[in-house]
């Protein structure tokens, strides 16, 4: 998370599982192959300051060390990164590592979601 003096501003939220489906994202498994982000959030007064571009940059840093890009997790390392995003945070995602993949088969509301994966 990032904090001002006094408050959190900004936070990631994800969970491992072996499928990225609607039913996946309210349950964690502690060696799931995919690292599914649920949500970037940063309070309103401040957005568009470059803070949810450094809190991905760090989060993604920080995942590294428990995939299987290091020879040190052996089976127990995830293998992805994945996310859904509504087609106005497509550029910011893209931004920020991630590749589109298509639109998502998971239905959320009315809006058309898109997996995306870094």
């Amino acid at each position: 998370s990032f904090r001002d003096p006094e408050n959190i501003i900004g936070f990631i939220c994800g969970t491992r599982c072996n499928e990225f489906t609607e039913e996946s994202m309210s349950t964690h498994d502690p060696i799931g192959s995919i690292v599914a982000i649920h949500s970037v959030v940063v309070d309103l007064p401040y957005r568009r300051q470059g803070i949810a571009s450094a809190m991905m940059q760090n989060y993604l840093t920080q995942l590294i060390p428990y995939s299987n890009l290091d020879a040190n997790t052996g089976k127990n390392g995830f293998r992805r990164i994945l996310l859904l995003a509504k087609s106005n945070l497509l550029s910011f995602y893209v931004d920020n590592g991630f590749m589109v993949l298509r639109p998502s088969p998971i239905v959320h509301g009315k809006e058309t979601w898109y997996d995306l994966e870094a």
